[in-house]
């Protein structure tokens, strides 16, 4: 165990950056979902703004616990570079079924711990609630921490970037009672709108702005249902980068400042080491305006150049040697005994200059794949998906993820009507040879 002699009466909880936070009690250091490593997402996300020396300003801890899946919460390289500075931590996850994210981990060469059952530490009681909906896709979870002294039981939820049901919200609540400090996610990460429209299109501006009071509402319905003391938004915080910069403006993605007018029990603690706690809800650094512009545009040019994964994967000459129908046949097959989806759902690929894969992603489809001339007419409803194929061949072969590559704004789509249908949509998660 970590020296706890300077832990608070209380829970303290310090902000790093995103989703990244250390909650201590005297009796625990809990690190949750340290995102460090530049690039995730097959190079699209990066951090802004930066922060240097993460591991010094997080420092030591007992126990590391990542919420799910997705590379800007589960960072593989950054927990080894924490490792090597402070020796191996247990890290603690979420029971689902399938659990994407201890198979991911110990393919990594990570043990994880399940945690199925509260856990007691001296004062301290934590939980991991998983977020389930039935869908073989889940992967959230929460983190409900407690700390009984003598006269009452503190308590920080982390609800993380969860988008909340009106079940979950009820059960985080019943599990956590009276919560003094919630953290919350206030905006949408994601590729909508931003790959869904042309820049010449009106309507991206009006997505992008829909999107943000979205999200907003959602918070409400979070923070009214929890009733927390105080409420600090966080996570979801990135730009892209690459030849994706040029998006940054149109995802619909809130500064966690914008949060303050709306709600009054909210505090944005500041990058790098703003903190608050429960034994008397002060805080040290917070942020009361957005970041500048100016700042953006300089970190964007830093990182335009940089070149996505897949980029460096293949040469672009070697494109024409692809087997891509023959994946793509194999991978549909796949992706229909998996699928979720119980009506007509249709998948453009484009694969070339002349040509498209059109893939029906309905469980029992009357014909699962078909080739077609890029000037064919589509059968509604569908999404036409525009991917450079090197990286096709990659999510194919499962070198890459399709939901990582929908969360990085790898590929550009259009709908026909624009609407989302999320069976359809968890297909792609299964569009792969293996």
């Amino acid at each position: 165990m970590t020296d706890h002699a300077a832990a608070p009466q209380g829970i303290s909880v310090r902000y790093i950056y995103s989703a990244c936070v250390v909650i201590a009690t005297p009796d625990i250091r809990i690190l949750s979902d340290p995102w460090f490593t530049e690039g995730v997402y097959d190079g699209s996300w990066f951090q802004f703004p930066k922060v240097d020396k993460p591991i010094e300003l997080i420092g030591d801890v007992d126990v590391i616990y990542v919420s799910h899946l997705h590379p800007d919460h589960y960072d593989a390289k950054f927990l080894r570079q924490y490792f090597a500075a402070y020796g191996k931590k247990e890290v603690v996850i979420a029971a689902h079924t399938p659990n994407h994210l201890a198979n991911k981990m110990r393919v990594d060469g990570f043990g994880a711990t399940i945690l199925q059952e509260p856990r007691q530490v001296g004062k301290t009681r934590f939980e991991i609630l998983p977020h389930k909906t039935g869908s073989s896709s889940d992967i959230d979870s929460a983190l409900i921490v407690k700390y009984t002294d003598a006269q009452r039981t503190h308590c920080v939820v982390n609800s993380n970037d969860i988008i909340f049901d009106d079940a979950m919200s009820s059960e985080l609540k019943g599990a956590a009672g009276e919560v003094d400090i919630l953290l919350c996610g206030y905006t949408g990460a994601g590729p909508y709108p931003q790959t869904y429209f042309d820049f010449s299109d009106a309507a991206l501006a009006v997505q992008a702005q829909k999107k943000k009071e979205a999200f907003f509402e959602r918070y409400r319905a979070l923070v009214k249902t929890m009733e927390a003391k105080v409420n600090v938004p966080f996570a979801g915080q990135y730009i892209l980068g690459g030849k994706l910069v040029q998006l940054n403006d149109y995802r619909g993605v809130a500064d966690a400042v914008e949060v303050l007018p709306l709600d009054p029990h909210a505090v944005v603690l500041a990058d790098a080491g703003g903190e608050i706690d429960t034994g008397t809800l002060r805080t040290e650094a917070v942020r009361t305006k957005p970041h500048s512009v100016q700042a953006l545009r300089q970190r964007e040019a830093e990182i335009s150049a940089l070149p996505m994964d897949y980029e460096r994967l293949i040469p672009l000459e070697e494109v024409h040697q692809l087997p891509i129908k023959r994946l793509l046949a194999t991978a549909a097959r796949k992706a229909s005994e998996r699928s979720e989806c119980d009506h007509d759902y249709y998948f453009a690929i484009r694969i070339s200059d002349d040509e498209s894969a059109l893939i029906n992603a309905c469980k029992s489809p009357e014909k699962l794949i078909q080739f077609v001339r890029n000037d064919a007419t589509l059968p509604t409803p569908r999404s036409e998906i525009d991917i450079d194929v090197r990286y096709l061949f990659g999510l194919l072969t499962n070198v890459y993820h399709w939901n990582n590559a929908e969360v990085g704004s790898q590929y550009n789509t259009r709908r026909f009507p624009n609407e989302l249908d999320r069976q359809a949509q968890n297909f792609l998660n299964y569009l792969a040879v293996a």
